[in-house]
């Protein structure tokens, strides 16, 4: 039903073409037909017997000859380019061109379609896209061309190839599409990561609040947020960003069963409030505070415990008329989640902080002894969380002979161990002060040495620091040693200094494995204060030790040289103020001051 598939046709263009007639298809020959055909040279032979396989092809292919006139055009070609003529009485072929455009919609150039250029030019011609305009809609098609050449170099024909690119360019967009998907999801599991980050290090209850509230706005784009959490039936705010110090206090007024978002946060129930002014069912007191908050939506969550019950309520406050988003209230709902374990672990750490800071306390020297020639002073702060309540401790005892013993130390760890090593450490001093009636009391370096062997054997404190002094008023001298403890500091009119700058021993439970430990001796002039304290004082992260003892230095000397002896105690706590300001890491602090007078 076509033409002679050997019959000569010419490319031409859509205008030299006659109307009418609709698309004619070529069909080629069988093998058995071409095989009968007599007189058929070698080319026509393999062209016959090729057809079939080129009509088999899921893609277009044409071949010219040299002078221009058509070879070949498959099945394929012809059904994707209908209408694509072919005539039979003048062998001319008709592509309709003006179906054809560049992506971009712009005509293509006439003489510019791969065929055509590799035709003037006699080079291939690379792959290059196109959008054809058919009767079953826009299809994106790869068309290229190359010469054929037989084995001498001398151009047989040209071949084009046509390839429907958009089944495969819709599979690449959807696998763009996945890939955009699962990029999606990899970065939000990444803020995920970075959000329990932020939270998990706070570690004190109203950081955690604070960080919360910060970062659930950050998520929904909250203009104020609000965190209010319930105990002991009542409800109270715990935490509020982006509200003034007047809202604060209108919100803090309120009665609990007034806060009806969060009464229904209590029983598990997230709760919007799309436009405050047309709500129904608010109270008037809950609406008028609202307004007062320049409240117009609100998006109220509970925060659930593992167990699932709920702890309180986060509240995002928007100053217009907005919801999160589904995919932000994932997020919040997850952040949420997150804050409420957190919390419950910074309330239990607060708790152990209280145990073990009144257990520390309790184990504490209360009464310091009273000489007539000199003043002493105390002061001790406990670690700000419960990982920071450690074994710092002091002890001040009057000695046979009018001498006075002072003794300050830093046990190893932090937690109720280190304090219950501290005071079984420091029962253990006292035991070793007080010898039976008659004996000397043990001197410093036999004090240090001692508990260095009590370390050993009973396996508790190794590593722990001490100092041990022992004054002498008559002849207003301080005898001094050292288990790896931070330097006393003297403090006189016109001096500050360090009383020794080497270790004068190792940490206790190590004297075994080092040089022996050694005892000094200095003066103390009348007026003079020796300062006593633990690390906590002047070490900070990030800080060299010499600095942090150098400003220890200054602020002392600031303090106690014009301080009067009643205002020995209120001088210590302003030391331990400017040199260890209470943060959330802040080791705990032991301070010891004795002023000697002749």
């Amino acid at each position: 039903m076509g033409a002679d598939p050997r019959s000569v046709g010419r490319v031409t263009s859509a205008a030299s073409w006659p109307d009418g007639g609709g698309p004619r298809y070529t069909f080629f020959p069988s093998t058995e037909a071409a095989e009968a055909t007599a007189g058929v040279d070698s080319r026509s032979l393999a062209r016959d017997l090729l057809g079939p396989l080129f009509n088999s092809m899921p893609v277009g292919v044409i071949a010219v000859r040299p002078d221009g006139t058509v070879l070949l055009a498959n099945k394929w070609l012809v059904e994707f380019f209908e209408p694509f003529v072919l005539d039979e009485a003048t062998g001319g072929m008709q592509i309709d061109r003006s179906r054809i455009s560049l992506p971009d919609g712009r005509p293509v150039p006439p003489g510019d379609l791969p065929l055509e250029r590799c035709l003037s030019s006699g080079q291939p011609v690379g792959v290059h896209e196109y959008v054809h305009h058919g009767i079953r809609g826009d299809r994106t098609v790869a068309v290229d061309a190359v010469p054929v050449r037989d084995e001498r170099g001398v151009i047989l024909a040209y071949a084009s190839t046509v390839v429907d690119e958009t089944v495969a360019r819709g599979f690449v967009d959807q696998l763009g599409e996945i890939q955009h998907e699962l990029d999606s999801h990899l970065r939000e599991l990444s803020r995920v990561h970075q959000l329990i980050e932020r939270l998990s290090s706070r570690s004190e209850l109203p950081e955690l609040l604070a960080e919360t509230l910060e970062v659930v706005a950050e998520l929904n784009g909250a203009d104020a947020a609000a965190i209010f959490l319930e105990q002991q039936g009542e409800i109270h705010l715990a935490s509020s960003y982006g509200l003034t110090a007047d809202q604060v206090r209108l919100i803090e007024s309120l009665d609990s069963s007034d806060l009806y978002t969060t009464q229904r946060s209590l029983l598990g129930l997230p709760t919007t409030i799309v436009d405050v002014p047309t709500e129904p069912g608010l109270s008037p007191t809950y609406r008028a505070a609202l307004e007062a908050l320049d409240a117009v939506s609100v998006y109220t969550l509970p925060l659930p415990n593992a167990g699932g019950a709920a702890l309180g309520s986060v509240a995002s406050i928007f100053r217009s008329v907005r919801m999160p988003s589904p995919h932000q209230r994932q997020l919040v709902e997850t952040c949420g989640r997150i804050a409420a374990q957190l919390i419950v672990n910074a309330r239990r750490r607060a708790k152990d902080r209280d145990v073990a800071a009144a257990l520390q306390r309790s184990m504490m020297q209360t009464r310091l002894p009273e000489v007539p020639w000199g003043s002493l002073a105390m002061c001790y702060r406990a670690g700000s969380t419960g990982m920071y309540v450690g074994g710092d401790w002091f002890h001040a005892a009057a000695l046979p002979g009018g001498r006075l013993g002072l003794v300050i130390g830093d046990v190893v760890g932090h937690g109720i161990e280190a304090v219950g090593t501290m005071g079984r450490m420091r029962s253990a001093l006292l035991a070793y002060t007080l010898p039976a009636e008659g004996t000397a009391p043990p001197g410093p370096l036999e004090l240090a040495t001692l508990l260095d062997h009590w370390c050993l054997a009973t396996e508790l404190g190794e590593g722990s620091t001490a100092c041990f002094a022992e004054i002498e008023p008559t002849a207003g001298r301080c005898l001094l040693a050292s288990a790896g403890h931070p330097p006393p500091l003297l403090v006189d009119r016109d001096t500050a200094r360090f009383v020794h700058r080497k270790a004068l021993g190792t940490p206790l439970g190590m004297q075994s494995l080092a040089e022996p430990a050694e005892e000094i001796g200095f003066d103390l002039p009348s007026g003079s204060v020796l300062l006593l304290y633990t690390d906590g004082l002047f070490g900070r992260r990030g800080e060299d030790l010499e600095s942090g003892l150098a400003r220890l230095a200054e602020v002392a000397a600031r303090e106690l040289r014009d301080a009067a002896d009643e205002e020995l105690q209120s001088a210590c706590a302003r030391i331990v103020r400017a040199c260890a300001p209470e943060l959330s890491t802040s080791d705990d602090v032991a301070v010891l001051a004795f002023r000697f007078r002749r």
